[in-house]
């Protein structure tokens, strides 16, 4: 590992209420200082995802009331020089969820149709915005997943989640031999909803991401070492 390499940052990471059994964002980013992290990205579950934003309001609102939650975690992370992002995950049928990079709450927001449209159109308007993404956990099993493996319109995406402290080693290798096969770029994350999941992957770059300009900027270089469960 390059020791020149030492800002580490959780690219996949759940608050509540967002994302139902998720732990308060504040409470992420002590776990996350604690553990020698530089920031993280929020990713909570979106629109067709498991949070607890209320639907039923005009989607401008409902957009607004996700957006709160980073902006209450923004605010503190300040404090301690702490890098936090703005992204989301979004379910895309199946089971299948995809993680949304370099985007904002404003750009989403003048978007309404991401509500349910399919998932080529959806990264399709991603991409239009400046945004990358990536699918999530492509080999999870679980019993809502129909049918683990990649998504049909993978080579619309930017890459794959390639490893997930949440997935068996096995599931995190398929992952990794897609990834190699296909010559995709990569991305990893804790996937942590609690706390006790602090520090148990992400990126370690040679330099700080501020913002999503530095993010996009660092993940379309892949000039990043993954970070495995330690």
């Amino acid at each position: 590992m390059n020791d020149n390499q030492t800002y580490k940052y959780d690219l996949h990471m759940h608050s509540y209420p967002c994302s139902v059994g998720g732990s308060p964002i504040r409470d992420h980013i002590d776990a996350l200082i604690a553990k020698g992290y530089s920031g993280m990205v929020i990713t909570n579950h979106f629109y067709n995802g498991n949070n607890d934003i209320d639907k039923t309001q005009p989607w401008a609102d409902f957009v607004d009331a996700y957006w709160q939650d980073y902006l209450y975690g923004l605010e503190y992370a300040r404090q301690f020089d702490f890098d936090l992002l703005f992204g989301l995950e979004e379910h895309v049928g199946d089971g299948l969820e995809i993680l949304l990079y370099g985007i904002t709450a404003e750009q989403i927001a003048a978007h309404p149709e991401l509500a349910t449209c399919d998932t080529e159109t959806y990264v399709e308007i991603i991409h239009s915005l400046g945004g990358l993404v990536y699918q999530a956990h492509p080999y999870r099993v679980r019993r809502y997943i129909h049918t683990p493996g990649p998504l049909s319109c993978l080579n619309k995406l930017d890459g794959i989640e390639v490893y997930n402290a949440g997935n068996t080693p096995e599931q995190n290798e398929l992952a990794a031999e897609l990834a190699k096969k296909l010559s995709l770029a990569v991305v990893a994350g804790s996937d942590g909803h609690g706390t006790h999941n602090a520090g148990r992957s992400g990126i370690l770059t040679k330099e700080r991401i501020r913002n999503n300009d530095d993010l996009i900027r660092i993940l379309k270089s892949r000039d990043y070492t993954i970070i495995y469960k330690q």
